[in-house]
């Protein structure tokens, strides 16, 4: 529980100096960046991530599982969406876990990729360092997460050790962050990876 008020609280902090390095340069790349933000904080969850081709997996999966209406709600979270690749690398048992019959399954292994709160991937650094080496989250699946970092990347380490690096840039919305990762959190249930 220290971990995860830890977490939040750095979170906070994080979210109070949002983007500020986004803007790389004059004044006119500055107001761009501020327009394309304020567009994305505006968006909801499910919007953005429907809004993203590497995402599209995970987007189709929300949208038939009603997961998509959460996501357009008041809440906060922080979810760590794996990229289609991520499934392509499973061979045969991601597109399986992918297909429609299978939505179940992988709606289950998704809870846990879900997190309570808006983090961004400073806060994670700072609670990482704070917190001695790592820190753990619960998600909303009811395992945990546990972030590290090795060189400049942040790990990602589910409940059952599968293994992921956050991939690419964070994108906010009003009501909460996604992250892109490289790969699943955790293994999908036996049922989803035996064809019918």
């Amino acid at each position: 529980m220290k971990n995860a008020k830890m977490l939040g609280t750095a979170a906070l902090v994080g979210l109070m100096v949002p983007l500020a390095a986004c803007s790389g340069g004059g004044e006119e790349t500055s107001d761009k960046a501020k327009t394309a933000l304020a567009d994305k904080t505006t968006r909801t969850l499910a919007s953005v991530i429907a809004g993203q081709n590497e995402l599209s997996q995970v987007s189709d999966a929300m949208a038939e599982a009603g997961l998509a209406g959460v996501f357009d709600g008041p809440g906060s979270y922080t979810v760590l969406v794996p990229e289609n690749s991520a499934f392509d690398e499973l061979g045969e048992a991601g597109k399986t876990l992918t297909d429609a019959a299978h939505r179940p399954e992988l709606v289950a292994v998704l809870r846990d990729h879900i997190l309570p709160g808006a983090l961004t991937a400073k806060a994670i650094e700072t609670a990482i360092a704070e917190n001695n080496g790592s820190v753990e989250m619960r998600t909303m699946g009811g395992d945990t997460v546990t972030f590290t970092q090795e060189d400049s990347k942040i790990l990602v380490t589910g409940a059952d050790g599968s293994r992921a690096t956050l991939d690419g840039q964070a994108i906010v919305a009003s009501n909460g962050v996604a992250m892109p990762i490289s790969g699943l959190l955790k293994k999908a249930a036996p049922s989803a990876t035996t064809q019918q």
